[in-house]
Parts: C-alpha cells; structure tokens; sequence
C-alpha cells in the first residue's frame, strides 16, 4: 500500500463529504499507518479536518434520520441464529446474539437488542451491532462493536460508524420502539422523557483498537472529535470465545441454534484523554 501525503490524505477525504452519511466506510477513514513526509497518523491528519475544515459533528447532528413507520425490531429477533459460520462477518454476528442471550453487560445494562440494520429511503446506511439499557442512568446505548482482530480497524472508523447510527435516529421515534423493553430494574415502565440516547463503541481487551485508545495522547485531534461525538469506550476483559457444538461449526446450519459465551464476560470503561 502506497504512503500517501497529508494532502493527499485531505483530498481523499475532501471527496467524501459529499455524502457525509457514508463517509465512515471510506478507505481513508480506515488507513492506518502515518503521512508521507509529516509522519503524522492518517487519524489524526482526518480528524483535524473533519473538526476544524468540516465541522463534522454539526453535519453528522443533520443527517437524514429514519423515516416515521420504520420497524426497528425484528421479528425474528429471538436469541437464535441459522448461519453459523465460523470465518468472518458471520463470527461477529453471532457474538452480538451470544451477548443478546447474555443479556447483562456491566455498565451497559441489558442488552435488548441487537444487529438493527439502518436505512433510509431505501438506502442501506449500517447496523447498529447492540442496543442496551441502563436502569440505573436511564440510558439507552447503541453499541458499535470490532470483535473480528484480522480486521484491524481504526478506533476512528469504529467511532465513526456508530456515531453515524447515532445520528441517523430520530430520538422520539427510537425510543417509542423499544418502550416494551426500557424498563427499570423491577420490571415497572420507564418515564421515556427521562431516557438519554449515548454512542459507545465495545472493543476487546487488548486488541488494535484497545491499545489505540493509549495512543489518543498523542492524537489530540482524533480525542476531541470523540468528545465531540459524545462516544464512550468499553473493552471486554476477557475474549468472546462461543460455546458451539461441532454441527454448529459448519458453514450452513439447517436448525436454529442459541450461540452462548464460554466466560461471563468482564467490562471496563476507558477514558478518553482531554488534552
């Protein structure tokens, strides 16, 4: 892969601001590694000009958000999976359902949903990986998740990705969806007036995206546009390895199956740097 210049690094992202709505899938926003002669990351190089060329928090704010009547729970949401693949894309999913079946994940609360696809008008935006609910805080977090290691990446296109998802809700008509299931810790309803909608982004401990969380020190520019986002960093502290039978393990499956975590799983939060 060639290096490419600062400019260059500019340019490219210049290009995708053009629709603001699917920038975090350009390959700029993902590069890792450092400019061509500043030697400074590409991360850092994108965020400066998002915050201060673009101000792209006040863009993400306008976004185009999800038509009234969407149906953001699916039917078929029930714990189970019919595609258990073990190699790539299909591992992620199926941890997001063992998390599901879970259902407590520390801070986050419960989790009440998961893998909710975005679109509007017909345009396929991205996914919301989990939906939890924190009594306590009456907080509903929509949850971006990089669980697959090989995929390395970035920390600012995982915050990205779902700070996007984050936008792209109308607060009132999302929280109306999910009334059934916001509820306090006996059960009893929750005034909907008193839930905050939060972004956070669920890593593993340890991973290219954990330790690039120390890094932020020295990427002042990619720290303030996660402040800016409102994103809040979560690490599991142990891997998400599945309790799967063998006839689970194949590439097709003909009967629904619950995928389950091994460990109970262990939750951190990381702190952003203010610099």
């Amino acid at each position: 892969m060639n290096r490419l210049t600062a400019r260059e690094t500019k340019e490219r992202l210049d290009a995708l601001m053009k629709d603001p709505q699917t920038l975090y899938l350009g390959d700029i926003v993902n590069r890792r590694g450092r400019c061509l002669g500043t030697e400074v990351p590409y991360s850092e190089v994108v965020a400066k000009r998002l915050l201060h060329t673009h101000a792209f928090p006040e863009v993400l704010r306008a976004l185009p958000k999800v038509p009234r009547g969407y149906d953001f729970i699916a039917k078929d949401h029930d714990g189970t999976t019919l595609d258990p693949t073990i190699l790539g894309l299909q591992q992620e999913s199926r941890v997001a359902v063992a998390l599901y079946n879970h259902k407590i994940l520390g801070k986050l609360g419960k989790v009440i949903d998961y893998l909710v696809p975005i679109d509007i008008d017909g345009k396929h935006v991205g996914i919301i990986d989990l939906v939890t609910f924190d009594a306590e805080t009456s907080t509903l977090y929509v949850i971006g998740y990089a669980y697959n290691e090989e995929k390395r990446e970035t920390l600012l296109r995982c915050s990205l990705d779902i700070a996007t998802m984050r936008n792209s809700l109308d607060d009132n008509r999302f929280l109306q969806a999910y009334q059934g299931k916001v509820v306090g810790d006996s059960g009893a309803p929750v005034d909907l007036k008193e839930v905050t909608i939060e972004s956070a982004v669920l890593l593993l401990e340890g991973s290219y995206q954990d330790r690039s969380i120390v890094v932020l020190k020295r990427m002042p520019h990619v720290a303030d546009l996660l402040h800016e986002l409102g994103i809040r960093l979560f690490v599991v502290g142990i891997e998400l390895e599945l309790r799967d039978k063998p006839r689970f393990t194949r590439k097709h499956s003909l009967y629904p199956y619950k995928p389950v975590l091994n460990y109970v799983p262990v939750l951190r939060e990381r702190s952003i740097p203010l610099l």
